[in-house]
């Protein structure tokens, strides 16, 4: 895929945001996505129906926060740095207003991107394409049509003009430098950063026109021409037609506001072939998962699509993540998370003011067994390494330990991760929020003593202490690395059925007098057991997760009052972003400041009004992973 895909890809987004802004939309006639796009289409996002979109968008949880007048001060400066930094620029350098497209979206809004064969252009395997139905506002949009196409020619710019099946479209030809992020958004980039801009002499194409109230716009007119085919009843195979999508789309799609659609199997098989043929520069994973010996040992081969589906419903928001993969074909990394249907609701003993719960019912043993076979064949070199330190581990003191077996036959089917809000209200006290891990084992002394040994690999013996506590042993192992990045010391020990890890002692030990607990703990939460039955498969499908939201913004928004931070430090602390160790630069931070302005807001509890908790519980079935989200609706009378 060439430059043009990724600023297509912006751009498309860009717009769909503003046609999204429509007033309520009418019954067009244009087919849906799925009758217009071709069989060869690999990705497809669409909104079928943008006057249904917008009604989502608005009545969400953040669409109604966002209209709150308490809100006010820090939305106008947000767009009003929004339009002076991205909009302004980006219509300059573009010859084109996008309020004029505001309201034009009738119907659909789709992106895709399709498998192309085009003999001019052999290293453009994929091209994007997308559409927007102007439904009854399809005069409008000529007209803004023939004024982008003024515009460009009175800058000086060239265009060239064809027939695509009887129907005028405009090619407008750009220079690599014209779609550089520095020359499109001047005031987002730092003119320090190493972003390098292509200097290639071959111009981008980009190809737009109106069939209809249909916007096509794409760099590719073969697709055009296939698009326009299928919208005049043509016989060139549609997506409609491609049994994976078929079935998806009668399975989970059908009816939503809002999907993605993903063909895995034939993107993946695109992939193997182009590697087989050296292709350059289209290598997504790099070494080892180059090969196809190695996407098949790791079960990527056997994937079939992927999707994600939103609905709203006066309940409450679900959105369902979907992956294919048969189980008469699964393998690699699918056999190794492949969880079991059990019991997946909180224990007793989480306490109720948890704002973060997780629990998989995962045969760990088993799974073991499937990445030590995956790994093998993967990477052999590491497969010994490991395999050797688990050899060597604890036979100083013993020759005849076998680590590999004590583990196996401690480990257990459940794994539990809960945490508390943080102890503070500073952006270190947020990163730093107290949280616990419990591995579920028929022997849980028996597993607590086999990880000191297991940790005796990456630090010396001495280094691991114990003590005894309530009757219990805890251990204290200070290990050279941790998921936040650097090094932490960690305690563990046996209890109840697990083996409890934390780096947060208090933690551990508030675990280890959870049984003489005479409070409610989380799963009396009012209304818990209903929404996991809406997300669907309840407390017994295999995984069940919960996050207070409520709770989280509200901590959130204390360490945002109290501390400036930089964009992406926010994004770490949103999860969104690896970036949580990193500190902003004070310069950083008043940049974004420019941007978000946490002081203009209102009170914590004007804003957390709008927040409740969100659940998430799936699994797997004989067809593939399914994993769905609900969040319930908070009363309006409550707000």
């Amino acid at each position: 895929m060439s430059l043009f895909s990724a600023f297509s890809r912006a751009l498309a987004s860009l717009i769909a945001v503003f046609a999204l802004l429509a007033a309520p939309s009418v019954s067009a006639a244009t087919p849906p996505a799925q009758k217009l796009l071709p069989q060869e289409t690999v990705l497809v996002v669409a909104v079928p129906d943008a006057g249904k979109g917008l009604a989502v968008l608005t009545n969400s949880t953040m669409g109604r926060m966002w209209r709150d007048a308490g809100i006010k001060a820090f939305r106008d400066k947000f767009e009003g740095k929004f339009n002076s930094s991205f909009v302004g620029p980006l219509e300059r350098q573009l010859g084109l207003s996008l309020s004029d497209y505001q309201g034009l979206a009738r119907g659909q809004i789709t992106f895709a991107i399709v498998s192309v064969n085009q003999p001019d252009k052999p290293d453009q395997h994929y091209a994007p394409v997308f559409l927007l139905d102007a439904g009854d506002r399809a005069a409008q949009l000529a007209t803004n049509l023939a004024a982008v196409k003024k515009k460009w020619i009175d800058a000086g710019k060239s265009l060239k003009t064809e027939k695509i099946r009887e129907t005028d479209f405009t090619t407008l030809l750009m220079s690599p430098e014209d779609l550089s992020i520095q020359k499109l958004l001047p005031n987002l980039t730092d003119t320090n950063d190493d972003i390098p801009v292509k200097t290639s002499g071959v111009k981008e194409e980009v190809t737009f026109g109106q069939s209809g109230s249909l916007l096509v716009v794409s760099s590719s007119p073969p697709l055009i021409e296939m698009i326009l085919a299928r919208q005049a009843g043509g016989m060139v195979p549609g997506l409609d037609e491609e049994p994976t999508f078929q079935r998806d789309y009668g399975a989970r799609l059908q009816g939503t506001p809002l999907y993605v659609w993903f063909n895995a199997k034939a993107l993946l098989g695109d992939f193997i072939k182009m590697q087989a043929q050296g292709a350059p520069g289209q290598s997504l994973l790099a070494g080892a998962m180059n090969a196809e010996g190695a996407m098949s040992a790791l079960g990527f081969t056997s994937l079939t699509s992927a999707s994600v589906a939103y609905r709203d419903t006066p309940d409450g928001l679900n959105l369902q993540i979907y992956i294919g993969a048969p189980e008469a074909d699964r393998r690699g990394l699918a056999k190794v998370l492949e969880m079991e249907a059990k019991d997946s609701a909180p224990p007793a003993f989480i306490p109720s003011d948890a704002v973060k719960f997780s629990r998989v019912r995962l045969d760990i043993p088993k799974s073991w067994r499937a990445l030590d076979s995956t790994l093998s064949k993967v990477s052999p070199q590491f497969t010994q390494f490991f395999n050797y330190a688990l050899d060597v581990a604890g036979k100083s003191k013993d020759e005849k330990y076998d680590l590999r077996s004590e583990l196996l036959a401690s480990l257990g089917d459940d794994l539990i991760t809960y945490a508390r809000s943080p102890s503070g209200t500073s952006i270190a006290d947020l990163r730093e929020a107290p949280e616990i891990t419990l591995i579920g084992s028929p022997t849980p002394t028996k597993l607590a003593s086999a990880l000191r040994v297991a940790m005796s690999v990456m630090v010396p013996a001495d280094k691991i202490t114990d003590r005894e506590f309530l009757g219990r042993k805890i251990y204290t192992a200070p290990l050279p690395f941790s998921p936040g990045g650097g090094p932490r010391t960690y305690h563990f020990a046996a209890s109840s059925g697990y083996v409890a890890m934390t780096s947060d002692v208090d933690m551990l030990e508030e675990f280890l007098r959870s049984n003489d607990r005479e409070k409610p703990g989380l799963d009396q939460t009012p209304g818990l057991s209903d929404a996991a039955q809406k997300a669907g498969g309840g407390f017994n499908a295999g995984i069940f997760t919960y996050n207070n939201d409520k709770e989280g913004i509200r901590a959130l928004l204390d360490a945002l009052r109290n501390e400036t931070v930089s964009g992406p430090d926010l994004l770490g602390l949103l999860g969104l972003q690896s970036r949580q160790s990193k500190i902003s630069t004070v310069e950083e931070a008043n940049q974004f400041k420019d941007w978000c302005d946490f002081s203009l807001l209102p009170p914590t509890a004007a804003i957390t009004k709008y927040f409740n908790y969100t659940v998430w519980a799936g699994g797997f079935n004989q067809d593939g992973f399914t994993i769905n989200c609900f969040t319930p609706t908070v009363p309006v009378q409550q707000q």
